[in-house]
């Protein structure tokens, strides 16, 4: 087989990939989500999550969770620019998907719970409508969108930022006048993530105490 075809094979896969990533959503599933061995895709923080509250309002809400470095990486220039971390952070991102049909609700807002240290809150276009306001009010991360978002569209990706490592928290979609509770989407904990310092330095001292038991 020649070169020329080879490459276009290649190529063709790495089209099908890539609508396969797009169809499916950017942050569920994606690979470089951080992973502290709690998450609950393989211990890493990514997913979807559907919600429908049986009168209208229904779709999915995709979530990632990543490092700051990895956010500017692969993101860097759609919108959203995180807070510094001296010790690099981590930045929350969601994005919803409405799936009902034509007839059914159209989402105003999105707000998830967060009642450990958070900032820098905003959104990034990986999708179809911009949030109109965003920001933290009331211990609650919060993006309220007008226009709304209609049947078969998505939001752009939404994110905050953080020094804190995740745990399951609950967001609500609203529609204007109902809400949809969605529970295990990654929000803050109360516990910082370590200092890449001090994850050198316990790795070092993990190797010394095992050298030393099988010493003995």
């Amino acid at each position: 087989m020649g070169t020329s075809k080879i490459v276009a094979i290649i190529a063709g896969g790495l089209v099908l990939c890539a609508a396969a990533v797009s169809s499916a959503g950017i942050l569920n599933g994606n690979p470089l989500a951080y992973n502290d061995g709690n998450g609950p895709a393989a211990g890493a923080w990514t997913g979807t999550l559907p919600f429908d509250n049986g009168n209208g309002l229904e779709g999915n809400l995709d979530f990632a969770v990543f490092t700051e470095a990895v956010f500017n990486a692969n993101f860097s220039g759609l919108g959203y620019v995180p807070s510094s971390s001296p010790t690099g952070g981590l930045v929350y991102t969601y994005q919803l998907s409405n799936t009902t049909d034509p007839t059914g609700d159209s989402i105003s807002a999105e707000i998830v719970g967060v009642v450990n240290p958070a900032n820098t809150i905003g959104s990034f276009n990986v999708g179809d409508v911009m949030p109109s306001v965003a920001t933290f009010s009331g211990g609650n991360a919060v993006w309220q969108y007008n226009p709304s978002i209609t049947a078969g569209q998505t939001s752009w990706g939404m994110a905050f930022s953080s020094p804190n490592a995740p745990m399951s928290g609950v967001a609500l979609t609203v529609d204007g006048g109902g809400t949809a509770q969605t529970v295990g989407v990654p929000t803050p904990s109360a516990m910082q993530i370590p200092e890449p310092g001090s994850v050198v330095l316990w790795a070092l001292v993990s190797v010394v105490m095992l050298m030393c038991r099988r010493g003995r």
